[in-house]
């Protein structure tokens, strides 16, 4: 009976892969993504600064959230943490789409940036627990590429499908259809198995919890520089981004083609996660660390010193960026934490990123308004060099520094089996 139960959960693990991917697929596939920042300038009649202003509110509140929802799922079951965060994104989606005003913009933002706090770390926790359970951790990094470049696809059909939608309907119609979308997420997850591992044998209440997860990040200094190295690099690709449908609408590019201009970036980070495992043995872990912001600051100088609609290729070195980020960090991150405080830690991972967000969305929009796009491309390359080389040199002292320790220890340990011998 026991050997029964045991196929049983094996198969149910297994079957938490594929329905990773779908869950991520669903969640990704927004039409409104080619569409969303002409949608508030042209239909909601708001400025760049108050667009971008709306991303305070939101990331804020992802920093308040992130880490108590973290806990959350650790305590409680990251599968019921996926079912009420794609609950909320749809509901949030939804209101997106028919709010006329801003406060009703603003409060869909909430709702949006809370649905997204119960997924951050429990989505990954989940998959790497799976994996776990049946002996193939070591393929985590190579299947989270995969689900990276999933992920990027379903970000690539939506932008395809979702602007001649809007061209052919209106700029809310495709946003309310992503909110049936991520509503089919809610049966997915529920379906997804978590055996009696982890959160459920641990007797760690929630507040523990959550404090242990914090404890655990301090406590590393590596740890705590790649966490801080990550949401920098994630900052200064995804801002810049933002930016992007404004820059093709300035260029001349019609509702309807604004797909096919973002598209390539979406295909250039499904190439670069499919690849970032062969990108990272031939690099290796440091020197893929290293590349990352490299990109980042040449993709953004480009944009800045070529003011034609063509420097848009540039846009494919943030693409590319956005594929290998994911699973290079997360694999790291992960062989470095505990099982059951994983969507706690990864969590902090989000606040992080969320918390510069926060800053750096509307500093982006007020330079956008004042001094144009190519003075935001500029503030973004200046960033990345100012904040996360430094970072990754505090990180990789750090590494060695653990390494150094780790080894002296074995050492010693080795010593101690050469006496007792003796």
């Amino acid at each position: 009976m026991d050997l029964l139960a045991r196929i049983r959960d094996e198969m149910a693990y297994e079957g938490n892969i594929w329905k990773s991917y779908l869950y991520r697929f669903l969640m990704e596939f927004q039409l409104w993504w080619p569409i969303w920042v002409i949608y508030l300038q042209k239909q909601r009649g708001l400025s760049l600064t108050q667009i971008t202003l709306l991303d305070t509110p939101f990331f804020v509140l992802m920093v308040l959230a992130e880490v108590p929802t973290g806990a959350i799922a650790d305590r409680f079951g990251r599968r019921w943490s996926l079912v009420l965060g794609s609950s909320l994104f749809a509901v949030a989606v939804f209101i997106f789409a028919i709010a006329d005003s801003y406060p009703v913009i603003l409060l869909s933002y909430g709702a949006w940036g809370l649905g997204l706090t119960f997924q951050n770390g429990a989505d990954v926790a989940l998959l790497y627990d799976s994996l776990k359970a049946v002996g193939r951790d070591e393929e985590f990094q190579k299947i989270n590429s995969r689900l990276t470049a999933l992920r990027s696809l379903a970000v690539l059909l939506a932008i395809l499908i979702g602007a001649p939608i809007a061209e052919a309907t209106s700029y809310a119609f495709p946003i309310m259809l992503s909110a049936g979308i991520a509503l089919l997420a809610v049966p997915v997850a529920l379906s997804m198995h978590e055996g009696r591992s982890g959160h459920r044998e641990s007797h760690e209440q929630y507040l523990q919890t959550l404090i242990s997860g914090l404890r655990d990040v301090w406590r590393q200094s590596a740890l705590r520089y790649i966490i801080l190295y990550s949401g920098i690099i994630m900052t200064a690709t995804f801002t810049p981004l933002v930016f992007q449908q404004p820059f093709l609408s300035q260029h001349g590019v019609d509702t309807g083609n604004l797909g096919l201009w973002q598209a390539p970036i979406r295909g250039a980070g499904i190439v670069a996660a499919l690849l970032a495992y062969q990108f990272v043995s031939r690099t290796g872990q440091r020197g893929a660390f290293f590349a990352l912001p490299v990109m980042l600051v040449v993709a953004n100088l480009s944009l800045a010193g070529i003011d034609h609609g063509w420097a848009a290729a540039s846009f494919l070195g943030m693409g590319m960026v956005a594929g290998l980020q994911p699973p290079i960090i997360a694999t790291y991150v992960n062989k470095r934490i505990p099982s059951e405080r994983r969507a706690t830690i990864l969590s902090v991972q989000s606040v992080v990123a969320s918390g510069i967000l926060a800053i750096s969305q509307p500093i982006g929009g007020i330079v956008a308004d004042q001094f144009g796009l190519r003075a935001v491309f500029l503030t973004f390359a200046l960033m990345t060099l100012a904040l996360a080389i430094p970072t990754l040199l505090l990180w990789n002292r750090a590494e060695r520094a653990e390494m150094e320790l780790d080894e002296l220890d074995r050492d010693l340990l080795g010593r101690e089996r050469e006496a007792v011998a003796v």
